[in-house]
């Protein structure tokens, strides 16, 4: 399977994988034909992209970070407490505490080593499923850091809830595509309000509470809402804002300025040392592939490859399958597959998007 955009499914393309809405309730099944009419009611739903099976993807499974089960628990406990937070100034923090005990479970029982940036993208409900994806994220970054599992949890708590903050601030200003500097300004006040909500709360570990704080702050100093630079900024602050930065990077709900993994890993190492920590960024690139399973990229020989696997050792050299030479046209069946680990006279010259219908 690969994912691939609304805007460039044909007749005949099939969805991969079951596709349900916050509720849990299946939105379409797998293996339904997408139709130009199913398509555009998936548009109006705000979807942008789903995974489908073609000739070209057969080889090339996706698992899921989370199940989806879980995926749609977590959303919708987040939701449920910003629209809690919003009407009646408070949180359940055992709900949100027992969600992220769900998912760390999930991911350490399958000790998932690498992070598949598609898998990561969401179209809706952005602002619920960037808070889950950052929770993912700063669970596997800490995981490879080999922290304790305590620890771990306790970062995991304030990267579920970074975003708590801006439950108290006006849905309007939340989605305005331009807003003010003023406005911007307002925007930037959603840590300290976080960090209010949570601050006097038994419950609540002193690691989620500054991590609510400070997840905005910059090695440079230039960050907000404190301005502090370096190493005053808490240890799990720096790990959530890169997560932070990175999954706003490819999906960037309100903008739609979305990245390719290759960008957004370019930026992560473009603000190494300044904007992020240089050594936290340095682990994060290891578990997040730059060229994900089902992308498309251009071979240095010329030839079309979708790849199939990553290698968690070398993730500059994944698994790929070759099914086009645009020099020659001719096309390649399933069974060609290279392992660039060990072919070393080919690299990959950058992602591509093409649709595999329109060649020759």
């Amino acid at each position: 399977m690969r994912r691939v955009s609304l805007d460039k499914i044909r007749d005949d393309d099939v969805l991969a994988r079951t596709l349900y809405d916050i509720e849990g309730k299946k939105l379409l099944g797998a293996g339904v034909k997408l139709t130009p009419s199913i398509v555009q009611k998936l548009q109006e739903k705000g979807i942008t992209s789903v995974y489908i099976e073609d000739e070209i993807s057969e080889n090339v499974e996706i698992h899921g970070i989370l199940t989806d089960e879980t995926r749609n628990q977590a959303k919708l406990t987040i939701r449920n407490e910003m629209n809690r937070l919003a009407t009646k100034g408070e949180i359940d923090y055992a709900a949100i505490s027992r969600v992220v005990d769900q998912i760390m479970e999930e991911m350490l029982s399958r000790n998932i080593e690498v992070l598949n940036a598609n898998d990561i993208r969401t179209q809706d409900e952005f602002i619920y499923a960037h808070s889950i994806n950052v929770c993912v994220m700063a669970i596997a970054l800490a995981t490879k850091l080999s922290l304790p599992q305590a620890k771990i949890k306790n970062i995991a708590m304030g990267a579920i809830m970074h975003d708590i903050g801006k439950a108290l601030l006006p849905k309007e200003l939340l989605n305005k595509k331009d807003p003010t500097p003023a406005e911007q300004e307002e925007i930037k006040k959603h840590p300290l309000l976080g960090y209010h909500v949570v601050k006097d709360m038994a419950e609540a570990s002193s690691t989620a509470k500054i991590t609510i704080l400070m997840h905005h702050e910059q090695i440079n100093g230039n960050g907000y809402p404190m301005g502090l630079p370096g190493d005053y900024i808490h240890y799990s602050a720096r790990i959530v804002s890169i997560c932070d930065a990175f999954d706003q990077a490819i999906n960037d709900g309100i903008y739609k300025n979305v990245y390719q993994t290759t960008d957004a890993v370019e930026y992560l190492i473009g603000g190494s040392g300044h904007i992020f920590d240089k050594s936290l960024v340095e682990t994060f690139i290891k578990i997040v592939p730059i060229y994900p399973e089902g992308t498309i990229v251009l071979l240095s020989n010329g030839m079309f490859a979708i790849v199939v696997k990553n290698n968690p050792v070398y993730m500059t050299r994944p698994v790929v399958h070759p099914f086009y030479n645009p020099k020659t046209g001719i096309r390649y069946d399933r069974s060609y597959i290279i392992d660039l680990q060990f072919e070393l006279s080919l690299k990959i010259i950058r992602e591509i998007s093409i649709n595999p219908g329109d060649i020759g």
